[in-house]
């Protein structure tokens, strides 16, 4: 007898404990269902968080790209168009100051080094640019005569021979033409 309880028992499980095709496929869909809601949410959170906070992040991201633009135009102007400037010191007593120096600056002329003159006296004089390379030796010179009133400021163009070599020239020099007559 106990062995019929223990069947009936077993048997009761066994029925109670199968579920039928459909009421599988119920429990599946239904499963399905749920990960499907819980995936939408997750898309539906993340539209919300970039709409409030995608518009920061892409400012941020569009600053940076900005500033490594800024720095390659910096550093192609440093790197490439910069030149190192020395002025005779004879120029400073004539009233003659060079601020800024670079090679085919935007709006020179082709094969120049453009320099940017202050004036604190009038000026009518001619001035030289000698070009020098790595070991020191002059390797091209051009003059520009100069006629100006007192403090004015202005970019002067210096075009040297197309042979002169500009981009590898270590070190320019600005200096008077004494004699010369614009």
């Amino acid at each position: 007898m106990p062995r019929l309880i223990v069947v009936v028992a077993v048997s009761a499980l066994a029925l109670w404990g199968c579920k039928s095709k459909e009421e599988k496929l119920q429990a599946a869909e239904e499963t399905g269902n749920t990960l499907t809601a819980t995936k939408a949410r997750l898309v539906k959170g993340v539209g919300e968080a970039l709409q409030k906070e995608g518009k920061e992040a892409a400012e941020k991201v569009s600053q940076g790209v900005g500033e490594v633009v800024k720095g390659v135009g910096s550093g192609v102007e440093k790197g490439l168009l910069e030149v190192k400037l020395e002025v005779q010191a004879q120029l400073a007593a004539k009233g003659i100051a060079a601020t800024r120096a670079t090679r085919g600056d935007q709006g020179a002329q082709t094969h120049a080094v453009s320099v940017y003159l202050v004036l604190e006296k009038p000026v009518d004089a001619s001035l030289e640019l000698r070009a020098y390379d790595e070991q020191d030796r002059e390797v091209g010179r051009t003059q520009v005569a100069l006629k100006e009133a007192t403090g004015t400021a202005k970019y002067v163009d210096f075009a040297f021979d197309p042979r002169t070599p500009l981009l590898t020239a270590k070190r320019f020099e600005l200096r008077d033409v004494p004699g010369a007559k614009p």
